[in-house]
């Protein structure tokens, strides 16, 4: 199976400037870059939750790295979720400390074949050169 993407996008967030560079341009390329499968998928608050628990928190302390979310009702941003063999193996937008790398970001380091991530990346690498 190898590696997958999965852009997460809360409800009402679909239709943002950001979620449309990242969908539109950044994802497409590198899907066409690197002949990967992603998916998009828009969540309510109940998938959002179940993302939460499911993905996001064991990953986070796990690579401990944080959850990028509103801080009053932490209602998610849109995260893109990395999978490799079907597990989930990171998430962007990460951040650690004072160090933050965006969705943004990680895609077009992607592009210029540079894999930003805040915490052990050799799976994710060796993933990517098989596939490009």
């Amino acid at each position: 199976m190898g590696v997958k993407f999965t852009l997460y996008i809360p409800e009402g967030l679909e239709h943002t400037k950001e979620v449309k560079k990242i969908w539109n341009t950044l994802l497409k390329e590198v899907e066409t870059s690197y002949n990967l499968k992603i998916l998009k998928e828009v969540i309510n608050k109940q998938n959002e939750e179940r993302i939460k628990f499911e993905i996001l928190w064991p990953l986070a302390i796990r690579k401990r790295i944080k959850i990028h979310q509103t801080r009053r009702t932490k209602s998610l941003y849109p995260q893109l979720v990395v999978f490799i063999e079907d597990k989930p193996f990171t998430f962007y937008p990460q951040s650690y400390g004072k160090s933050k790398i965006d969705i943004n970001q990680f895609l077009e380091g992607l592009l210029k074949e540079e894999i930003l991530c805040l915490h052990e990346k050799v799976e994710l690498i060796e993933y990517l050169k098989k596939r490009s």
